[in-house]
């Protein structure tokens, strides 16, 4: 799985950098989701406002 999306905080992690710096540990399990689906990815943050993780970004 490539991302990894919180959709509590509407952020989108990328798996293999998400770490305990990116905040997700309080998101209940049932509001996590992890997908390979670029279309999916896109659709997340350009109509639903979705952010990319800045501590996944760097």
């Amino acid at each position: 799985m490539k991302y990894f999306i919180d959709h509590l905080e509407k952020r989108i992690h990328l798996r293999q950098f998400a770490g305990d710096a990116c905040g997700f540990i309080d998101t209940p399990i049932e509001k996590r989701e992890f997908s390979d689906e670029e279309d999916y990815f896109t659709q997340l943050v350009v109509e639903e406002s979705y952010t990319i993780c800045a501590h996944c970004r760097s």
